[in-house]
């Protein structure tokens, strides 16, 4: 029997000893491998945390402490620990756990997370709270190096070494967020090497101070020196400065080391950094050596690292690469085009540019709201900066997008990834709320591409823009089978490919009807045609509709109000919440033109889209 299968509860841990705890870190990590390969998800963040995860909840007395990850893609172990073991079959499915902590899961998830750099924050909050409630309840902070570079880090850093706030900070540094870290902060925490030498250094001049037998003025040197050292080779002075006492850097595998910390941090006042070193993909050789590409997986063989291959007839486009693609020709030729990402160079498509036009590209790590006003900044001396980032990242800088840009009327290109469902990853990460947050702000055009050459075009649209511009477009999409449906616009559509380009504000009408005009926005093609043909099952249609696909949705294309004169009614179709959308706009515009018609919207409902397969999930959310 293995020893995993005796812990359901952290009070399991309590009387295992460090060597115990070390043989279930190893079954832990197998667990993880043999699950994670079954359901997908996150796998490498949480390989690095075993041990880490184990100590905490060996120090810890959760639920009554309170343990608060950041992002949470690294706490699938502590979910292991938590009571949810036998529930990882289930990982990121439709009714299954999630693949973050989540209050409504767990009385053990302590605040719910999925975007990063808000744990010091929650955690800070919830110390001051108990504080003011008189109650003698730990709180910890989990939190990587990379999402330490954010803005709302940084902000709770500094507040947080004013108040003095009772918290325990764990830097979980292995120098990696989903790519390698940048920036000087992460520079600043690489200085780990240099800790061993200030150590062998300091032990020496204190061997020299004990035992010398000189006047007091050479003791008052050697003490100087000592003290001139530590400014230069000690990688907690930034925090011990800030009023946060520091404690490392120690070994993040090292079970002894973690808990003799966490001890020491338990006896000292105020807010305590431990500061450990850990790797990546630890324990699965696959994992260790690409980091990157294990950071979030499909279905896998553990022996080969290879995804399952893709079932006959899943042939997808896949938006990233033809973006990435795209803008590196369009850059090759005009070097005032820069490309900027926050730590998603990968999962963007803007690796190959990266690599090929290292002076056009810029990654400024986990830091969203900055990559936008930077953008602003080139865009104000003559640059074509394209923001490249997810939709639901891209949610942190509504502000900098208002105030930095639009207000300013600069020439910035949002190419936003993830628009729409995304699937496993759930409501933290779908991507359904940029319509509306983008078509309200005055100067900015939204568009949204059907296919993968029409994507092609607006890239080569927006290099002459000179207004703010946001293109949005989902991570792929399936090739439509169009034989299945009665409405045959396969022909329709290869001839609007062969001698249509794209045209700023306006739309495609793909067939031309009567009665009803169905609109669709950009990716919606297929559930356009699943919604005509259910129509003529159900023998609703006398006539078949008009068809348009909307790929300029601000500034509408006034033909759309011609059409709508002639329609009965109209259906908008768009992968977005209801509220603030494409549907909701035009509605708007059509009441300004006195056009009343009645206009169905299928879309999202107020609420937020669970996880699950993206094409079940379509199904339940985008209501007809």
């Amino acid at each position: 029997m293995k020893l995993l299968d005796k812990i359901d509860y952290p009070q399991d841990l309590k009387p295992l000893t460090p060597k115990k705890l070390n043989i279930l870190a190893k079954e832990i990590r197998e667990f993880l491998l043999e699950n994670v390969s079954q359901t997908g998800g996150h796998l490498a963040s949480n390989l690095g945390v075993v041990e880490l995860t184990l100590a905490l909840h060996k120090f810890l007395d959760c639920p009554k402490d309170k343990l608060i990850w950041d992002v949470g893609h690294q706490s699938y172990v502590h979910k292991i620990l938590t009571g949810r073991k036998n529930e990882f079959k289930n990982l990121r499915q439709k009714g299954g756990i999630s693949g973050f902590p989540r209050m409504s899961e767990s009385k053990f998830d302590a605040f719910g997370t999925g975007h990063s750099s808000t744990s010091i924050s929650a955690a800070m909050g919830m110390a001051e709270a108990f504080k003011k409630q008189n109650f003698k309840t730990r709180v910890a902070a989990f939190i990587g190096d990379g999402s330490l570079t954010s803005g709302l880090a940084l902000e709770a850093i500094n507040q947080i070494g004013y108040l003095r706030s009772n918290v325990i900070i764990i830097l979980n540094d292995n120098r990696m967020s989903i790519n390698e870290n940048v920036g000087a902060l992460s520079r600043y925490t690489k200085r780990i090497e240099k800790t061993e030498i200030y150590k062998s250094v300091k032990s020496d001049i204190s061997y020299l101070m004990a035992s010398t037998f000189e006047k007091q003025k050479s003791l008052q040197r050697l003490r100087s020196l000592k003290k001139a050292f530590k400014k230069v080779g000690t990688p907690g002075l930034l925090f011990e400065k800030l009023g946060i006492n520091y404690i490392g850097p120690i070994d993040g595998h090292t079970i002894e080391q973690i808990i003799k910390a966490l001890n020491k941090a338990d006896k000292l006042k105020g807010p305590v950094l431990i500061h450990a070193r850990t790797k990546k993909g630890m324990g699965y050789k696959l994992a260790e050596k690409n980091a990157d590409k294990f950071h979030g997986v499909s279905p896998f063989q553990i022996s080969t690292g290879k995804c399952e291959s893709k079932k006959s007839g899943e042939e997808k486009i896949c938006y990233s690469q033809v973006f990435g693609k795209k803008l590196s020709e369009l850059a090759q030729k005009d070097k005032k085009i820069i490309a900027v990402t926050a730590a998603m160079a990968e999962g963007t498509g803007l690796a190959d540019f990266a690599n090929r036009l290292k002076t056009q590209f810029y990654d400024v790590g986990i830091c969203e709201s900055h990559a936008v006003t930077f953008a602003g900044g080139l865009a104000a001396r003559g640059y074509k900066p394209y923001v490249a980032i997810y939709s639901t990242f891209l949610q942190r800088s509504y502000d900098q997008i208002v105030h930095d840009i639009c207000l300013q009327n600069l020439s910035v290109v949002f190419a936003i990834d993830r628009a729409g469902i995304v699937g496993h990853d759930g409501p933290t990460h779908h991507g359904v709320f940029d319509l509306s947050y983008l078509l309200h702000i005055p100067n900015m055009s939204v568009l949204a591409p059907s296919n993968q050459k029409e994507l092609e075009e607006m890239l080569e649209f927006s290099v002459g823009y000179k207004a703010p511009l946001a293109i949005r477009y989902p991570k792929s999409q399936n090739k439509i089978d169009f034989k299945k449906y009665r409405l045959k616009l396969e022909p329709v559509l290869k001839a609007k490919n062969q001698s249509v380009e794209f045209q700023f504000a306006k739309s495609r009408v793909l067939y031309k009807g009567k009665e009803e005009l169905i609109l669709f926005v950009g990716s919606q093609l297929e559930k356009a045609l699943e919604i005509i043909e259910q129509k003529i099952k159900d023998k609703e249609l006398k006539n078949l509709p008009t068809v348009i696909n909307v790929s300029c949705l601000k500034p509408i294309d006034e033909e759309i109000f011609n059409y709508a004169k002639e329609a009965k009614k109209l259906t908008v179709i768009e992968e977005n919440v209801k509220i603030g959308g494409f549907g909701a706009y035009l509605m708007t515009e059509l009441a300004k033109r006195k056009i009343i018609r009645p206009v169905k919207l299928v879309a999202i409902e107020d609420e937020f889209v669970e996880q699950g397969e993206a094409k079940e999930l379509r199904k339940k959310y985008i209501n007809n």
